[in-house]
């Protein structure tokens, strides 16, 4: 069975990686990957969760109805995610409360992936990737914190595709997160993802950075 009982000062350090919906922050973490940094994706974790934990899919159609909860032979097996995802986006502190609820376990997955990636020493550091980073605190656990921006309309055409929601839907998220300009006031490095600009180019120099910067610290 694999040691999980890595020491804190052996931990491989955590760059968080954020940003706003559409801004293409997957994109990001799919060069990251491609550089050889593991990453873990925090929200494609949260949605895994319902369906792992019975007493937090219980909670949410207790809290939020039964029409955002799936069943099979009348047993709640899973949440339906469009139908949460209505109730809560409109609700801030809906949203809140979620959040809170389903952000421990998100954290205990993220500790026993980040363990696991610290034995094998098989890189410099990990990539968390969250787009409630801020919100969420995690950021404080991060060593640097990467944003992506992009322009609001090209964000919502993205997402809106992406998600096959209404653009409306798409503004309404955006308008419940944390701006570009206040992510980067605690960002460490900030990418630019319009359609214009040269992500890839980007994220290599910050690459070379970290890797500079991590080298001093040891």
């Amino acid at each position: 069975m694999e040691d999980l009982s890595t020491r804190t000062d052996e931990l491989l350090p955590v760059i968080g990686l954020t940003g706003g919906i559409g801004s293409g922050k997957s994109t990001v973490a799919q060069i990251f990957l491609s550089l050889g940094i593991p990453t873990f994706n925090a929200d494609d974790v949260a949605k895994t969760c319902y369906s792992l934990h019975p007493e937090l899919r219980q909670w949410v159609v207790n809290t939020f109805g039964e029409a955002c909860g799936l069943f099979e032979n009348g047993t709640l097996v899973d949440v339906n995610r469009s139908s949460l995802a209505a109730a809560v986006f409109k609700d801030a502190s809906g949203l809140a409360s979620l959040n809170a609820r389903v952000h421990p376990f998100v954290q205990t997955e993220f500790k026993q992936w980040h363990a696991r990636y610290s034995l094998r020493r098989s890189a410099q550091y990990v990539i968390r990737e969250a787009a409630i980073l801020f919100e969420s605190g995690t950021d404080a656990d991060c060593t640097r914190v990467i944003t992506v921006h992009a322009h609001e309309e090209l964000r919502t055409e993205r997402a809106s595709s992406r998600l096959g929601v209404t653009r409306d839907a798409v503004e309404d998220r955006i308008r419940r997160q944390w701006t570009d300009a206040e992510r980067s006031n605690h960002a460490h490095y900030i990418l630019e993802n319009n359609s214009e600009d040269r992500l890839l180019a980007q994220v290599l120099r910050v690459h070379e950075q970290l890797l500079d910067e991590l080298k001093g610290r040891r």
